[in-house]
C-alpha cells in the first residue's frame, strides 16, 4: 500500500513528549509508527517509551506513518518536520 511519510527530528527528550503528546491529543483512531529510513525498524508512534527508544537508536532518520489512513499527516506534529 503506498503511504507518505513525515520526515521529524526529535533531538530532546522533551521533543519526544510534545511529539507523543500531539499525537495522542488529535481525537483520532489513526494508528501512527515511527520507521527508519528504510523501514526496517518501527515502533508504536504514541507511545513515549517506543519514541524515546527510536530517538535514541534513529535520531537523524525518523518518519511518521500514518498506518490506517496512509495519505494523511497531523498538523499538530509540523514543528517536529525537517
Amino acid at each position: 500500500m503506498e503511504h507518505i511519510r513525515a520526515h521529524i527530528r526529535l533531538i530532546t527528550n522533551q521533543d519526544a513528549m510534545e511529539f507523543v503528546e500531539a499525537l495522542n491529543s488529535d481525537g483520532s483512531v489513526y494508528k501512527y509508527c515511527l520507521e527508519n529510513f528504510d523501514g526496517t525498524y518501527r515502533v508504536e508512534a504514541r507511545s513515549l517509551l517506543g519514541v524515546l527508544y527510536f530517538v535514541t537508536e534513529h535520531s537523524n532518520d525518523i518518519y511518521l506513518v500514518n498506518e490506517t489512513n496512509p495519505t494523511f499527516i497531523p498538523h499538530k506534529i509540523d514543528k517536529f518536520r525537517v
